[in-house]
Parts: C-alpha cells; structure tokens; sequence
C-alpha cells in the first residue's frame, strides 16, 4: 500500500518515480499491473519477442549463402549446439558460462582441439548474427576459447620420385591426372581437379585455367593460370591421346562428389609400395608449394598456387631434411648468389615466353581440347633428342628462336 501511495503521488506532481518504486512495479504480475495502467498510473510493459535457439538457427540457415560443403560443416556445429542446449532453450537465456561449458562437454566427448575450435567459431558466428538481428544483447560466445585454425597435423612432403611412383601404380589416365594436377599442378583436390577442362589446357603457351570454387567469391579469385610444368604435361599428354572423342573434362571418370578420393588413394599408394601419410591430397599440394617457394619469387608462388603469402607460410610451405643439409654445407653468400641465379632465370624464362606467345598458326582440336602447331614466325633449329621419362616417347627437341622479319 505504501507504495502504490507513492506511486500516486509521483503521478499527481508530475515526477519521475524512485528507483524502488521502479522494481516494486516490474514485480508486479501481469494482472495487477495492467490495472494500474489502466488507471494511468503505468506505463504498458514492452512485451519482448522470445527467440529459441531452434528458431535463431533455422532462420540463420534460411538467409545463409554458401557452398554445399560448408553447409554442412554448419550443420554439424547446429547438431552439437542443439543436443546440448536444446531447441526450445530461450536465446537470451544462454550466457558466457554456458558457451564455456559447450566447449568442455565437446572436449569430454573427445573430439579434437581442432573440430572444437571450428565449432566454437560457428557457433559465435550463429550468435554474432543473433545480435546484429536485436534477438539478443552479447554475445555468449565471443570469448570462448578457440583452437588456432592453423592445423597441428605434420605435412609429409611427397617427392618426385615417390609421385612417378603413384602414377605408375594408378589404374588408369583419370588417376594418373588426378595425382598430376594436384602434386605436380598443386592443385585443391577435388575441387579443382574435377573442374578442369580440355579447353582449359593452354598446349602453345604452356599453361592451364584452373577454376577454384573455394577463392571465387573473392573479387578476381575464381580462377588463376598455373605452368604445363614438365612432368605435368607429359602425364596430360597421354591422357589426352587416350580421352573420348568429344571428352570435355581431363578427370572423365570418378566424378560423383559423393565419392572419397582418399580411400582409391590409399589403394594406389599400398599398391606402390609405399605407407600413406595425414592429409593425402593436401600434401601433395604443399609439397609443389616448397619446390615453388625455392625456385622461384613469392610472387610467382601465390599467382600460381592461388593462395596469400601468409596463407602459404602457415599452411603448405614445409622445411624439408635437405633444406637442413643445404644450409649446413652451404655459405651464405653462396645461398644468395644460387637465388639471384634463380630469378635470373626465371626472367629469361618470361622472355621467351614472349616469343611463344607469338605463334599464330592453326591448330589441331579433339573434342573441345586444342594442341599446338608450329608457327611460321620462328625457325625451327633441330637439336638434341630429348624427352620425358616415363609417360610420353622421346621426340626432338627444337630451339625456336624469333626471326627479325
């Protein structure tokens, strides 16, 4: 009663109310105090929309944009996060103490540092959208602890031999393509492997499109231009011979993406001779990375590997046994003098390359593939025999030096 008297009484003088008086009014049932807003000695209540947690991520799932293996990667993260808390758990209602409990009831289920940390970020990504939309205030998960992304697990680098290796035990050209591109053309498999094309393979001017589905929604990222590097185009040679009229992509067979790669892998690596290794394909592709990184600019690297710098240094380049040999036999002024001989060369390469890019001559299609005919605008000095070991026989080898005509 007393109170409400003064409730009364800051009505009647026009004043703002006490802070006890406050609360007293906000315990209020709703009953009692819809009838002192009636009397207009209240304000209404702000009824507030209550959102679940089922609710918050079926409608973050709804607005979401992203490839379909993401989509699932998100979805294992929903599963986990709706198995602990429930769907029908208010939103609001789930506070920083609970987010750090998640983590520890993941890691007594097991899983590893890294699985937890993807989870983790999802579920602060879920919530920070939370905010933005105004279902809640903070994030519950801001500071829950993350695994670094940068993966633990030890690369092995993949060496030419043990690759010429692989491809001698692959069943077919498809294999023999598959492990080309990704260690000889360091590309992400499958992803980029099983997009690339006949036409994509550039025979005259000795490079390749490759599409990349994982960098495309970056401005400018959806597609890059890697080298025909030697043992690459021999392999691509063959398979070329041997493709189906009419053949659109190089890998023609094994194309569901439902398929695992890894296990036909590890078929092939047993049948070579050899033990397999973490991260089959993703070792591969670092192990072109560190050849690239010696021989060549970081420029050169990135551009055909399609990767940053930063990317590069914290994911693929490795340190290799005889990296360790070489700085223990070598002085290193005589380091620095082998890399200026490297760049050197690697800008006489480029020249030439002009003197390729010259050639106009018609050329020969298979399917929607194109191989190279001499052109009229240089000379054709015969040489030496060379040739490729392994997949291809051995031809002449020409110098095509540009006439000044």
């Amino acid at each position: 009663m007393v109170q409400l008297e003064r409730l009364i009484g800051y009505h009647t003088t026009n004043t703002p109310i006490d802070l006890q008086t406050a609360q007293w009014l906000n315990g209020l049932s709703d009953t009692l105090h819809g009838k002192l807003v009636n009397q207009g000695l209240a304000s209404p209540r702000v009824i507030r929309e209550s959102h679940t947690l089922g609710s918050m991520l079926d409608e973050y799932f709804q607005t979401m944009s992203v490839k379909d293996t993401t989509r699932v990667r998100y979805a294992q993260t929903q599963r986990l996060l709706v198995e602990y808390f429930t769907p029908d758990r208010a939103l609001d209602s789930i506070t920083a103490r609970d987010g750090d409990q998640w983590r520890a009831w993941m890691v007594g289920k097991g899983f590893a540092e890294a699985k937890i940390g993807r989870d983790v970020r999802g579920a602060r990504m879920f919530f920070r959208k939370a905010v933005q939309w105004g279902m809640i205030e903070s994030n519950p998960f801001a500071d829950v602890k993350a695994a670094p992304q940068t993966s633990k697990v030890p690369k092995r680098f993949i060496t030419p031999e043990e690759a010429a290796q692989l491809i001698e035990a692959a069943p077919d050209a498809d294999w023999r393509c598959i492990i080309a591109l990704a260690r000889y053309g360091g590309l992400r498999c499958p992803s980029e492997v099983l997009k690339v094309r006949w036409a994509d393979v550039d025979w005259s001017r000795n490079r390749m499109r490759v599409r990349s589905p994982k960098t495309e929604r970056h401005t400018g990222k959806g597609e890059r231009f890697v080298p025909l590097f030697p043992e690459l185009r021999a392999v691509l040679m063959d398979a070329f011979e041997l493709a189906p009229e009419g053949a659109e992509f190089v890998v023609h067979h094994h194309r569901d993406n439902t398929a695992n790669l890894r296990t036909h892998l590890r078929r092939i690596i047993e049948r070579a001779g050899m033990s397999d290794w973490p991260k089959l394909f993703n070792s591969m592709r670092s192990s072109r990375a560190t050849e690239l990184m010696i021989e060549y600019p970081a420029k050169f690297c990135t551009e055909w590997m399609g990767h940053s710098q930063a990317i590069a240094e914290a994911h693929y380049q490795q340190v290799r046994d005889e990296d360790y040999t070489r700085a223990a036999s070598t002085p290193i002024g005589r380091v620095s003098q082998s890399g200026a001989q490297v760049s050197q060369n690697a800008s006489q390469h480029e020249a030439a390359s002009v003197c390729n890019d010259s050639q106009t001559g018609a050329q020969t299609n298979k399917g929607p593939a194109f191989m190279p005919v001499p052109s009229t605008s240089c000379s054709l000095v015969q040489t030496e025999s060379m040739g490729i070991r392994g997949l291809e026989p051995r031809t002449p080898a020409f110098s095509m030096p540009c006439s000044t005509n």
